[in-house]
C-alpha cells in the first residue's frame, strides 16, 4: 500500500517580522527614546544653568565680575547715538572692512563709546551687547533673547567677560577671562564649547579675524586698535 503521507515542507523563515527583526526594531526604538530624552535633558540643563528669565542691564558695564544669587533687573537702557557721530564711525568701520576685503593694509582705532555706537546702530545687535574699557582691559556684556530656540521662550543668555590683548598684538594670543554666565562664574573653557547649538565663541572669533585678515589687535590708551595684513608677497 502506497504511503499517501506527504512530506511536510521545511518551515519558512520568519522574515522581517521574525524575532530577530523585532529585537532590532525594539533596540532602535529604545535608542531613539534615549536620544530624545538625552537631548531634552541637555536643553533643560542649559536652560537652567546658562540662561535667565530677565534681561541683564547693559548700561555702564562693570570692569570686574560680580556674580549674585539673583538675575539682574530687567533694565536695558541704551543711549541713541547722534546721527552725525554714528555716520562718521560707521564710515570709518566700512572703510576698514572694504580695505580688508580688497587685501589692503588698513588700521582702525575705536573707543568703547564708538564701539557701542556701532552696536546700537546695527538692528541685529542693538540692545544685545555693550563694551567698556578700563586700564586697557576690555569688558563685554551681552544679553541675548533665546525665544526662538526650543524650550527657551522667555529666557535670555546673559554673560560678560574680560578681554586682554596680547603685548605683541597677536590676535590668537588675546585672552578672554572672568567669564560669567547667568550670574555665575564659569571656566574659561566654556568658550571652546557649543552652547545652545552655536559654534564655540573662540571659533566664531577666529573665523571673523580670518575673514577680515586681521593680524594685529591691541588695546592701548583705552582704545581698541586693529590692523589688517595688507598685500601678501
Amino acid at each position: 500500500m502506497a504511503d499517501d503521507t506527504k512530506a511536510l515542507p521545511p518551515p519558512a523563515p520568519d522574515g522581517c517580522l521574525g524575532k530577530g527583526c523585532l529585537i532590532v526594531i525594539a533596540l532602535a526604538v529604545l535608542l531613539m527614546v534615549a536620544l530624545t530624552l538625552g537631548a531634552m535633558w541637555g536643553v533643560h540643563y542649559l536652560r537652567k544653568t546658562y540662561s535667565d528669565t530677565a534681561r541683564m542691564e547693559l548700561q555702564a558695564p562693570e570692569t570686574t565680575a560680580a556674580p549674585t544669587d539673583q538675575p539682574s533687573v530687567a533694565v536695558n537702557q541704551t543711549t541713541e547715538p547722534a546721527p552725525d557721530q554714528l555716520r562718521e564711525v560707521q564710515a570709518r568701520w566700512e572703510d576698514f572692512e572694504r580695505a580688508a576685503d580688497r587685501g589692503q593694509k588698513a588700521r582702525i582705532q575705536l573707543t568703547a563709546a564708538e564701539i557701542n555706537m556701532l552696536l546700537e546702530g546695527d538692528r541685529e545687535l542693538r540692545g544685545k551687547a555693550r563694551v567698556s574699557i578700563e586700564n586697557n582691559v576690555g569688558r563685554v556684556r551681552v544679553s541675548i533673547p533665546l525665544g526662538e530656540m526650543f524650550m527657551m521662550e522667555g529666557r535670555f543668555l546673559n554673560g560678560e567677560a574680560s578681554v586682554h590683548a596680547s603685548p605683541d598684538g597677536d590676535p590668537a594670543k588675546a585672552r578672554i577671562t572672568n567669564v560669567v554666565l547667568a550670574n555665575q562664574p564659569v571656566a574659561d573653557e566654556i568658550l571652546d564649547r557649543r552652547v545652545f547649538g552655536w559654534l564655540p565663541i573662540r571659533t566664531l572669533i577666529q573665523q571673523w579675524l580670518e575673514d577680515h585678515d586681521v593680524t594685529s589687535f591691541r588695546i592701548e590708551n583705552n582704545a581698541v586698535i586693529g590692523e589688517t595684513r595688507g598685500p601678501r608677497e
